[in-house]
């Protein structure tokens, strides 16, 4: 049998001590004399009265022997408070007080059998009463207590007591309950406080057992006039339930549900992915009862459910399948598991902030294989993970991971919010495999403790429905998880003095506190760690070698205070000129922000840089590279603005490669020096898409081609038809010039071409490819135009079999190409120093030339030797980035070595106002340079990137 024992009080909490004092006794009873005048009473309610003090009442029982019993007396108010024991006609005991008040009192002995009724108080007369039940059979009396419903309007009893009642029985059927329900009990609280309110309620069988009852207080709440028990029913079994109170102005209201997987009015829905959005539902009143049903896949699945608010005040109680207690009542997660359904009870309880509505997460974090596989799985822990940053909303309630662990890893998880609103950070848990959370704490730092594999979750906070975040789990007792501190091998093992130089630690355990060090040198140099892999067996670290001296370096690596040395690092000196020769490539595309290639998937925005990784990619040695070709382009500009390209780890000059107006495509060729490896875009104003294709790099090794400048000459016009036949280039179109054995080209050890292609009177926005003959074209392009254009663009191009082709992507357009010099193979030529680009000439302050406009026919010459690191004599020719701006008409710009005949070869093409630059590789025959305008008059500006010499 189930006994439920409810106090209730408005007073003082003083009174729970009066409570205890004032629950039924639970002794064994003594035998007493039969006494000799017994009345004989029929089962149901009973009315005596004390008339003297003392008195023992004999009432004799209609009760069979086999029977049970229950008598059930006022536990206070009006009446004299009376004890009760039952003997058989022997006089010998049947059962205690305790067994009569729950009604499972056996009669074994000798019928009949007699109730003594006394006094609680030897000295007390007057009315009493004694409530007898058989509780073996189904009762006539005793009301059936319905069967209900999780709806609203679900089926209830309302007992009252006072004016002589003070107790009630009712029937469950034995075919209309099922094997676990839940018990809801009201009880109305008196007006006045004078009498202590009391009552108990008592389950019990036709064989005189008593359910399994648990019951579920909340948080906080000692003393309830609304309470929720759980019991689970026997199948086939009729029960009793005996509400005993007191002789006062009571009611006490009594409905029950089935809380297994056939309860009614549960709302179903499927266990969701960490993070889905939640279910939501309306609280009700105080007290109202919502179920939602929750279903997973297999029972060996660990689900997460919290029910959160806008006051914290929803409580939830979760039974499994069979009704067995998954989660006792709470307001913050439970993690069940071995069932393939849930009945998740929600209920704001009475005195609780009563919240419009609520949001039920239900979220299935893990399965027999393991945690859900939408938490990403951590590769190391060694000394913690993070930062972990987003945001969490009611569309993206959560996020998790899986870290690897170990019992006694120790964690601190600093939560910081990062919202503007004042919204705080999100909830924490660490759960093991038993799904016990492990953080303790609260508002912003949590003790975790670690386990075998633990899934980390952030969670909405309960009253919280939105939160932007940083997450920081920390070890504090370094390294967790199961590996330690080893460290292997250390490579590069040779490095160039002059460079900033990646060193790359192999081992376990790795950190970003992992420091590498070099010594023997005139100082020790100490490496800056730039990131460890997630599995932490790889650290990347750069040492500045650039004023490094050339020798033997002691590499050594510390972690967690130990040092591990690790063999030396070879500084060789660095060129002793700097001079490199030309190895042409393939062209092949090795950055496009657009699609994330090489650097980031995103726009360049104001101010912002884009640093490529140059050396050790699409063919480029790791080692030994000066200077690499690049033609860049910028497309899909916000706001008019200039990209400049530079040395990585070198300070940005005011020297400029493109210049760009909003919406505009345009692409120009850059030489530019390699530091380390590395160069860098910087974007001045607005954001801008940035394309570079490689074309060939110069390398120190000897190994490459010289350059050999000549006269700048037309080698080819679709206009005209010089060099390929007279007609423009269409749609998918290619033609194909022979490049050697003319305009002064050898036939033979040419290894690539510079030519200055110019696309005009395009049809069709379209972009042109140029590529050595006889190879497969790659995705690379070299001019990009717009129907009606005039542009033009420096092109590098390898040269297989003596000629070069060009392809037209779409409409058809004539096309223009100017041969400016070659690159060789016999020695004969010129190799070529990068300097840092620096800007040489400017008309519009007067830099290098007169402060004026190039007029119409008007020349302006730059001396190029002798200035700007470039030496006074032995240079055969120069890169520059020239760039015509303010242009008053369209024109074009020719730039050729001062004291020469101008040729038909131009440079630029532009309309009026047009900025546009584009790069020239001019021989240097008197140490000056000449730029030449045909129209209108121009302001130009020259920026120097390098020079060849003999």
């Amino acid at each position: 049998m189930a006994s439920i024992t409810r106090p209730i009080s408005a007073a003082l909490t003083c009174l729970l001590a009066v409570l205890a004092a004032l629950l039924l006794p639970t002794g064994s009873a003594h035998a007493a004399p039969v006494a000799q005048n017994c009345v004989g009473v029929a089962e149901g309610r009973y009315a005596g009265e004390f008339t003297t003090a003392g008195q023992t009442h004999c009432l004799e029982l209609p009760s069979p022997q086999g029977a049970r019993l229950g008598a059930l007396t006022s536990l206070g108010g009006a009446g004299v408070s009376v004890q009760v024991e039952v003997v058989d006609k022997n006089g010998t005991a049947q059962c205690t007080a305790g067994e009569l008040g729950r009604g499972g009192c056996a009669l074994t002995g000798t019928a009949p059998f007699r109730a003594l009724v006394h006094a609680d108080e030897a000295t007390e007369t007057g009315p009493y009463g004694v409530h007898f039940v058989r509780t073996d059979v189904t009762q006539n009396g005793c009301q059936v207590l319905p069967a209900g419903s999780f709806a609203d309007d679900a089926a209830a009893v309302r007992l009252e007591t006072g004016n002589g009642i003070f107790s009630h029985c009712l029937t469950i059927p034995a075919d209309a309950h099922s094997t676990s329900e839940l018990l809801r009990i009201r009880y109305g609280v008196p007006d006045d406080n004078e009498l202590f309110p009391r009552y108990t309620i008592s389950v019990v069988d036709t064989d005189g057992n008593g359910p399994s009852c648990y019951d579920h207080p909340a948080q906080g709440q000692q003393l309830r006039t609304d309470g929720l028990t759980s019991c689970s029913f026997i199948s086939g079994k009729a029960y009793t339930v005996l509400l005993q109170g007191q002789d006062a102005a009571r009611s006490h209201t009594l409905d029950r549900r089935d809380v297994t997987a056939t309860a009614k009015g549960c709302a179903a829905s499927a266990a969701t992915a960490v993070g889905a959005p939640a279910t939501t539902g309306t609280s009700g009143q105080n007290g109202t009862l919502r179920c939602h049903r929750i279903t997973t896949a297999a029972a060996t699945d660990r689900l997460h459910i919290n029910p959160r608010d806008a006051h914290d005040g929803t409580n939830v109680l979760v039974m499994d399948n069979n009704g067995g207690i998954a989660c006792h009542q709470r307001t913050w997660a439970c993690t069940p598991t071995g069932s393939t359904g849930y009945q998740v009870v929600t209920q704001v309880p009475e005195n609780y902030h009563l919240p419009a509505s609520y949001r039920l997460d239900a979220w299935r974090i893990a399965t027999a294989a393991g945690p859900a596989p939408e938490c990403p799985r951590v590769g190391s822990v060694a000394y913690g993970y993070g930062p972990l940053t987003g945001t969490l909303s009611e569309q993206h309630t959560g996020a998790c991971a899986v870290l690897p662990s170990v019992s006694g890893d120790q964690f601190r998880a600093d939560i910081t919010s990062t919202a503007t609103d004042g919204s705080p950070g999100p909830q924490p848990a660490l759960y093991d495999n038993a799904g016990r959370n492990l953080c303790m704490g609260s508002s912003s730092t949590y003790d975790c403790q670690g386990a075998d594999q633990s899934l980390f979750v952030l969670s909405l906070q309960d009253w919280a429905d939105h939160s932007a975040y940083r997450a920081d789990l920390v070890c504090t007792n370094a390294p967790c998880g199961s590996e330690n501190v080893s460290v292997g091998t250390v490579t590069p093992t040779t490095a160039q003095s002059g460079t900033v130089a990646t060193l790359t630690v192999q081992g376990t355990a790795l950190g970003m506190d992992t420091t590498v060090q070099l010594t023997g040198g005139p100082a020790p140099l100490t490496a800056t760690t730039v990131s460890v892999s997630d599995d932490a067996r790889t650290l990347k670290a750069t040492v500045d070698l650039r004023t490094a001296p050339a020798g033997n370096w002691n590499i050594s690596v510390k972690a967690l205070n130990f040092q591990y040395p690790r063999g030396t690092l070879t500084v060789t000196p660095p060129p002793v000129s700097g001079l490199g020769t030309y190895k042409p490539i393939t062209p092949t595309r090795l950055m496009d922000t657009r699609e994330g290639l090489g650097v980031p998937k995103a726009k360049v925005g104001q101010g912002g840089t884009a640093t490529l990784q140059v050396t050790g990619t699409a063919g480029i040695p790791a080692a030994g590279v000066t200077a690499v070709v690049l033609n860049v382009t910028a497309t899909d500009p916000t706001d008019a603005s200039y990209v400049s390209v530079y040395p990585n780890g070198t300070t940005r000059t005011s020297a400029s490669n493109l210049n760009v107006t909003a919406g505009q495509t345009i692409p120009n060729l850059v030489i530019v020096p390699v530091v380390n490896g590395k160069v860098s875009f910087y974007n001045n104003a607005g954001s801008v898409d940035l394309i570079a294709d490689i074309a060939g790099y110069y390398t120190t090794d000897g190994t490459g081609s010289t350059y050999k400048p000549i006269t700048p000459t037309r080698l080819m016009d679709t206009r005209e038809g010089l060099g390929v036949p007279k007609a423009k280039v269409g749609q998918g179109g290619t033609v194909t010039l022979q490049a050697t054995g003319t305009a002064g080209i050898p036939a033979a050890g040419v290894t690539a071409v510079v030519l200055n292609v110019t696309a005009t009177d395009p049809t069709y926005a379209s972009y042109v490819s140029v590529y050595p003959n006889g190879t497969t074209r790659t995705s690379a392009s070299n001019l990009n135009v717009t129907a009606g254009q005039t542009i033009p663009n420096l092109v590098i191009v390898p040269v297989v079999n003596g000629k070069v082709s060009f392809y037209n992507n779409a409409g058809s357009v004539d096309l223009i190409a100017d041969i400016a010099g070659y690159y060789t193979t016999d020695g004969t030529g010129s190799t070529y120093k990068p300097i840092t680009p620096t800007r040489l000439m400017d008309t519009r302050e007067g830099l290098g030339v007169p402060k004026a406009k190039v007029g119409q026919g008007g020349t302006a010459t730059l001396q190029v030797t002798g200035t700007a690191g470039i030496p006074a004599a032995g240079v055969t020719a120069v890169v520059l980035n020239v760039t015509a701006t303010d242009p008053t008409t369209g024109s074009y710009v020719s730039v050729y070595p001062n004291g020469m005949t101008r040729t038909s070869a131009s440079n630029l093409n532009f309309t009026a106002g047009q900025t546009i630059p584009n790069l020239v590789i001019v021989p240097v025959v008197n140490g000056k340079v000449s730029f030449y305008n045909n129209a209108g008059s121009v302001d130009l500006i020259a920026d120097i990137a390098g020079y060849y010499t003999t």
